[in-house]
Parts: structure tokens; sequence; C-alpha cells
């Protein structure tokens, strides 16, 4: 009898054992947890008025030291800009702090990543060296790093330089549909440094075919973020299932990061927002006393710390999404004449030369982001 009640409680046990089991990796899987950062702008120049990049290196050690204090990331993703300008002494200093982070990184590629003394290969090199964990051959790559999701890296730098502004060639926008047919199934997370849908309108950042790019996007039900830098700027957009996210400078007013937490439940899924700003106040408030419109860059209070739920039986039609995109341009409008007034106000003058004179070097202008 006392064997037979105990072979009974050991098939108990390991049935429980093995359920109990399954729900733990199941519930690992329903969850990714990762920070957003974009534009650290790692430089041996002088501050500008509207990039403190004298103190870049010193910024980001701040950013991963509170990056470190947070528990149970899965990993550290940068939206591209990562140096100023691509030297290899530029790479070698953002490298040598980030390798104090406790986290795996990857990151996309901003527009000073093209710009400098390296081509793209030499730059992508650089990167691989570096960081073990970039173990793709291009710029634009995919990967899962749990079941229920899929990571799309995108590239829309225009490979001359020559401007700020942002193109995604043909091969990247079918490579995009073939990801997004082929995961209906799973929340997708696309990541570039151009934004697709401006914070605030900028025809020298803009993504000249951001249209096509967006029109891919609304033709999918599932759960999409797309999270993008290279504005400075602090913006939450919602358009039924997509979530348009653009994140700050670490050296430009706020100098703040992103805390995002993804939680895919059967029926729905739970976006967290937290918005981590660095806790050098001393060079945030001297760059926010120099740089114009820090009220735009820094947002609302819903565009820093917030919470979506996306019930997955709900989702919007296609042209339901095509007119809020367009209002979002519309919206874009106000922001635009707001940084137009005050692009020339007499005490940036004032600086602009005060700096001129200072450094002898080329000013960047608040434009250049």
């Amino acid at each position: 009898m006392k064997n037979k009640l105990s072979k009974i409680f050991l098939i108990v046990g390991l049935i429980l054992a093995v359920t109990l089991g399954c729900y733990a990796f199941s519930f690992r899987n329903m969850t990714l947890d990762f920070i957003h950062i974009s534009d650290t702008h790692i430089s041996q120049r002088e501050s500008t008025p509207y990039k403190a990049l004298a103190h870049s290196s010193e910024l980001l050690a701040d950013a991963i030291n509170q990056i470190n204090q947070i528990v149970g990331l899965d990993f550290v993703l940068f939206t591209g800009d990562m140096v100023d300008s691509a030297t290899e002494e530029n790479f070698y200093n953002y490298y040598s702090e980030l390798s104090k982070l406790k986290y795996p990184s990857l990151n996309t590629l901003g527009n000073h990543e093209y710009s400098g003394s390296m081509t793209k290969d030499e730059v992508l090199d650089t990167i691989k060296k570096y960081n073990p964990n970039y173990i793709f051959n291009d710029s634009y790559y995919a990967f899962s790093p749990k079941s229920d999701y899929r990571i799309i890296i995108l590239d829309a730098n225009i490979a001359d330089n020559t401007t700020s502004m942002g193109e995604l060639p043909k091969e990247q926008l079918d490579f995009l549909e073939k990801e997004l047919s082929e995961n209906q199934d799973k929340v997708v997370v696309i990541a570039l440094h151009h934004a697709p849908v401006e914070p605030f309108v900028s025809k020298e950042h803009s993504i000249v075919n951001a249209d096509e790019f967006n029109n891919i996007l609304i033709k999918y039900k599932n759960p999409i973020i797309v999270l993008s830098g290279h504005y400075h700027a602090t913006k939450i957009r919602r358009v039924g299932n997509i979530v348009y996210v653009s994140t700050p400078s670490m050296v430009t007013y706020p100098m703040a990061f992103r805390h995002i937490k993804i939680t895919n439940y059967k029926d729905r899924v739970v976006y967290d927002f937290k918005f981590i700003p660095t806790r050098l106040d001393d060079i945030k408030e001297e760059n926010r006393q120099s740089v114009i419109s820090y009220g735009t860059l820094a947002g609302f209070e819903k565009d820093r710390n917030t919470q979506f739920i996306f019930h997955k039986k709900r989702s919007k039609s296609i042209r339901y999404k095509k007119n809020k995109i367009q209002s979002f341009k519309k919206e874009s409008k106000t922001s635009k004449r707001e940084l137009k007034k005050l692009t020339e106000p007499k005490k940036a003058k004032k600086e602009f030369k005060f700096f001129k004179k200072k450094t002898k070097e080329e000013t960047v202008t608040p434009s250049e982001v």
C-alpha cells in the first residue's frame, strides 16, 4: 500500500513539475523587457548650444549605471548616432563605456555613423570587433529574442551622407514586408534611426519615402511598435495596433532614455513605458537653457510615462490607420511653426557667436541633429 501511494505521489509530483515548468517558460516568452536609448553622440569635441558633446561620455556612463540597477532586462537597444562622427577613437570611447553594461546590446546605424573617416563596411567591422552580440552581415537584420517576438532592424541612411534625411531602399522595404508577412502571430518591434512618423516636422530629417514604409505596416493586424531617434525629441503616438516611439538624445535636453516592457497575453498586449532622465542635473540644466524649444523636445507626460493596452480582436481598418497617420502630420505642423518662431531669438544668436569665437570650430546649428 505504501509503495502504491509513493508511486501515486511521485507521478502527481512529476505532472505538477512539468506543468509548472511549462507555465514558467511560457511566461518568460510573454514578456520582453528592454531599454531604448538613442543619439549618445560620443565625441571629443567641445559642446555646442544644442549638444553637450564635451559631456557625452559622462552622460552615457550615468545611463549605463542606471541601466545596470534594473533587474531582468533582456537587452539594450541603441537607435543610432552612437558616435558624433565615425572615427576609431570615438568608437573606442563608446565601447569602453559600453563594456561596463551588464546586459547585451544591439544597435541601428544613424546618419552620424556615416559621417567621418570610416566607410560603412569599416563601421560594421568595428562594431563586430567590439560587440560580440552583433553577428549580422549588414546594417539591417531581424531576429527573435523570444518565441512571441520578432525584432526588425532597418537602416534608412542615405549612403552619400550629403543630408540628414533618410530613405528606405526597395530591398529593405521588401525585407520588411517579408518579415511582417511571416510573423503575423508575433509582437513585432521595428527599430531604425529615422522616424517614419515625425515628432515634429523637419524637411532636413524626414524619411522621403515614409509613406511606403507606413503603408506596409498598416496592412497587418498584429501588435507593432516602431522605435526611432534622430530628432532628439520625446513622442509616443498610437495608430490602432501600431505604436510609434521617438526617444530623445542623451546629449540634448531632456537627456533621457526609455525602459520599455511589453507583455503579450492571449487576448491583449500591454505596453509599459518608463522615462529615465540623466542624474547629471547640472549638465542637463545648462543644456536646457541653450536649446531651442526645449518643451517640444521633452514632450508631454503621456510621451514619457504611459501604458497602452491593445486588445487583439479590435484591430482598426487600413482606412482608419491612414487617416490617423495623416492627422499626425497635420498636428506636427503646429510644432514646426513653434520651432520656426524660436529659430533665431536674440539670445540664441549671441550664444552661437560666443561658441564660434570660443571653439573656432564648426558650430552645429539646432537643425544638425
